[in-house]
C-alpha cells in the first residue's frame, strides 16, 4: 500500500517554537515528527511512501535516505498541497493514502480500504473524518445518508443549533483515476487541495467521507505541538483492542422511564453477556444518550449517582469497565443548553468515536450492543451492532 505524505508546508505557526528543521521534522520527545507517522503506517501494512517535499526539504531526505521503502519529489517552488500532488503524478499509484506532514491521527486506515472495495462502486476519493465537540475551530463536513460529502462549513458559521460535527482529519484514499482532469490542465501552478480541488470533488460527486476513531493532533499550532511531546508516544504504546460499546437503560439495567439515582435493576441475562466479551479482552465502554436531562426531568448529578450505581454492580461482580460515554443533548430540550442537535447522540457515532479517542479500540471488530434496533444500530458501517429481544437472545442490528 502507497502513503503518499504532503511534507513541504513553512510551518509559519510554529516557526517561533522549531526554527531549525522544517515542520514535519519538528522534535516530538526526540523523535521528528515524521518518523513517528512513518513507524505507525508502516505498522499498518504500508510499504511504499512518497514524501512531498519543499521548505528545508534536505532535513527531510537525510534522514530517510537510507528507507529502503521511501521516495521523494521536492518542489522547486512552492505548489499548495494540490499542486503538490499533481506535480507527483508519475509516482502515484492506481490508489493511495494521501495524508498531511503535520497531523497525527491514530485510525485504523484500513477501515477505508475496506469499505471503499465492500461499497463504493466508481472512481473515488475517500477522505476520514473525525468527530469533534470543538466544529468552531476546525467547521465541520456535511455529508448525506450514503457519507457523499455535500460542503465544508467554515468554522465560525457553525449553526447555533449544532453542538458538534465531523472534520476533517487529513487522510484520503484516493483513486488516481479521479484526478486525471485537474492532472490534464495542471501546469505548475499553485493549488490548493481544500479550496481549488475540493469544489471540484464535491461537483463531480467523486467525494466522500467516513468517521474513523484515534487520538488526533495537528502539530502546526504550537499548544498543540506541545501536548504531541507525550500525546503521540504514549498513544503508540497502547495495544489497539476491540470494545463492547453497551447501552445502560434497557440493556445493562431495566428501563422504567427515564431511569436515574441509585435504584437500580440489573438485567441478569447481559451480566453474563459483559462478562463473555470481558473474557475475551474486549474494552467494556457505557454509551447512553440521556435526553431526561434535557428535558427537565432530573439532573446530570442524578445520572450519575445512576451509572455509578451500574459499575458498581458490576465490580461487586467482578467486572470492571473502561469508562463510560453519555450525550446531554436533544432537540427538543427544555433546557435551552441543551437544545441542540448532536451527532454524539446515538444512533449517530459520536460517542463511539469519542472513546476511541480515549482508548486505543480496534472498531472493526467491536460490537455495540443494544435494546432499541432504532437508536443502537450505530451509524457507521463498519461496525456491528447487536439488538436483545425480550427474552435477551441476541439479533444482528
Amino acid at each position: 500500500m502507497q502513503a503518499v505524505i504532503l511534507a513541504g508546508g513553512f510551518g509559519t505557526r510554529l516557526s517561533h517554537v522549531v526554527k531549525d528543521v522544517p515542520k514535519p521534522m519538528a522534535p516530538i520527545a526526540g523523535v521528528p515528527f515524521l518518523e513517528y507517522l512513518y513507524r505507525a503506517l508502516t505498522g499498518q501494512g504500508f510499504d511504499d511512501f512518497v514524501f512531498l517535499t519543499g521548505h528545508m526539504a534536505d532535513v527531510i531526505e537525510n534522514h530517510f535516505r537510507d528507507y529502503g521503502n521511501v521516495r521523494f519529489l521536492r518542489e522547486d517552488h512552492p505548489l499548495g498541497t494540490g499542486g503538490a500532488l499533481l506535480n507527483a503524478w508519475d509516482m502515484l499509484e492506481s490508489e493511495f493514502l494521501l495524508l498531511n506532514g503535520d497531523t497525527f491521527f491514530d485510525a485504523d486506515f484500513s477501515l477505508l480500504y475496506k469499505y471503499k472495495a465492500q461499497s463504493i462502486k466508481e472512481p473515488s476519493i475517500l477522505m476520514a473524518v473525525r468527530f469533534s465537540d470543538d466544529v468552531g475551530r476546525y467547521g465541520f463536513v456535511e455529508f448525506d445518508d450514503d457519507y457523499r460529502v455535500k460542503s465544508f462549513i467554515e468554522k465560525g458559521a457553525l449553526p447555533h443549533t449544532q453542538a458538534d460535527g465531523f472534520i476533517n482529519a487529513g487522510a484520503y484514499l484516493i483513486d488516481k483515476e479521479t484526478l486525471k482532469g485537474v492532472h490534464d490542465s495542471f501546469h505548475g501552478e499553485m493549488v490548493s487541495l481544500e479550496t481549488d480541488l475540493f469544489p471540484l470533488f464535491i461537483r463531480d460527486k467523486v467525494f466522500r467521507c467516513l468517521p474513523l476513531g484515534g487520538a488526533f493532533i495537528d502539530i502546526g499550532i504550537p499548544d498543540d505541538y506541545e501536548r504531541a511531546q507525550t500525546l503521540i508516544p504514549e498513544t503508540l504504546k497502547k495495544e489497539r483492542r476491540p470494545a463492547l460499546f453497551i447501552d445502560k437503560d434497557g440493556t445493562l439495567i431495566e428501563d422504567s422511564g427515564y431511569v436515574h439515582g441509585k435504584d437500580i435493576v440489573p438485567v441478569m441475562s447481559t451480566l453474563e453477556l459483559v462478562r463473555q466479551y470481558k473474557e475475551k479482552g474486549f474494552r467494556l465502554v457505557i454509551i447512553t444518550n440521556q435526553a431526561g436531562v434535557a428535558k427537565g426531568m432530573f439532573s446530570e448529578n442524578d445520572f450519575l449517582d445512576n451509572i455509578n450505581a451500574v459499575l458498581t454492580f458490576y465490580e461487586e461482580h467482578g467486572i470492571s469497565f473502561d469508562g463510560y460515554e453519555y450525550c446531554l443533548f436533544h432537540e427538543n430540550a427544555v433546557i435551552e443548553k441543551f437544545r441542540k442537535k448532536s451527532y454524539a447522540r446515538k444512533p449517530w457515532p459520536g460517542m463511539i468515536l469519542k472513546a476511541a479517542e480515549r482508548f486505543s479500540i480496534d472498531l472493526g471488530n467491536s460490537v455495540m450492543v443494544g435494546d432499541n434496533r432504532e437508536v443502537d444500530s450505530i451509524r457507521l458501517p463498519y461496525l456491528r451492532s447487536i439488538i436483545l429481544d425480550k427474552s435477551r437472545s441476541e439479533t444482528l442490528g
